[in-house]
């Protein structure tokens, strides 16, 4: 098996357009779509955003019929810290083969609005981190921890600062994320678009310091063209720390793969 793209979006996301089949012209051995799940979400007018299950399971049906592509049901799951009882509820009677657990937002601005320029750079980052080490703590489900950096997008942060203010939070979240068995994202958005390579470098020998293996990489690809975006580079970036193998995850099972 070779690895493919455990994160991209579709029209079944609030911030997409894409189609399935555009996709496919990548002609992938698997293909699943993670597309966004957010309760009462700050970045759409506090509404809850959830993709539809019954379009997702009729559109892989069909494609399954067309393809000889392995389609799976992905889903990103936006948590706030007071939802995990409805999120779970949910995810009982739609199951999926992965998910993704992701800190967007916390019921009163998204990590990404310009709203947050106006605070300060350390407490808006204490929120995020907070809040996502409440997350890994609390609720059960997930695969993979993506993009551990949302946060801090819109700033400029330095590893030096990441490392001086923030070591503690993010070694209790990561010492959570290992216990769980979770998998630790290298984000293509993150890496390329925001310039936050330089806080993949600090977060992931830390992670492997507290004893993490499990890594993925995620285009975050919004449009079909940005599929496995930055894999390669990624793929650079991990080898830096000796990290020769990613995971995927396909329900109850997990197989280890070649880096691309």
């Amino acid at each position: 098996m070779k690895y493919y793209d455990q994160h991209l979006h579709t029209f079944l996301s609030f911030d997409s357009n894409e189609q399935f089949e555009n996709y496919l012209t990548h002609q992938p051995e698997f293909f699943v779509a993670t597309d966004h799940f957010d309760l009462e979400n700050a970045g759409t007018g506090f509404k809850d955003d959830i993709p539809d299950y019954h379009i997702l399971a009729e559109k892989l049906a069909a494609l399954q019929e067309q393809s000889p592509t392995k389609f799976l049901r992905g889903i990103e799951l936006g948590v706030v810290p007071g939802q995990e009882q409805r999120i779970l509820d949910y995810l009982a009677t739609h199951p999926y083969d992965l998910k993704l657990l992701s800190i967007h937002q916390n019921k009163q601005f998204d990590y990404m609005d310009d709203r947050v320029l106006t605070m300060d750079k350390f407490r808006v980052a204490k929120t995020y981190f907070d809040q996502m080490l409440a997350v890994v703590e609390n609720f059960p489900d997930g695969h993979i921890l993506t993009h551990f950096e949302y946060g801090l997008r819109r700033f400029d942060f330095t590893a030096k600062e990441l490392e001086e203010h923030f070591e503690k939070e993010l070694t209790a979240i990561f010492k959570k994320v290992i216990e769980r068995e979770l998998a630790f994202e290298v984000n293509a958005k993150s890496f390329g678009r925001y310039k936050n390579a330089h806080l993949y470098r600090y977060g992931i020998p830390l992670y492997q310091s507290l004893g993490g293996k499990l890594f993925t990489l995620g285009s975050d690809a919004h449009v079909a063209e940005d599929y496995r975006l930055l894999f390669r580079e990624m793929s650079q970036l991990l080898k830096e720390f000796d990290v020769n193998q990613l995971v995927v995850f396909q329900g109850n099972e997990r197989y280890f793969t070649e880096l691309p």
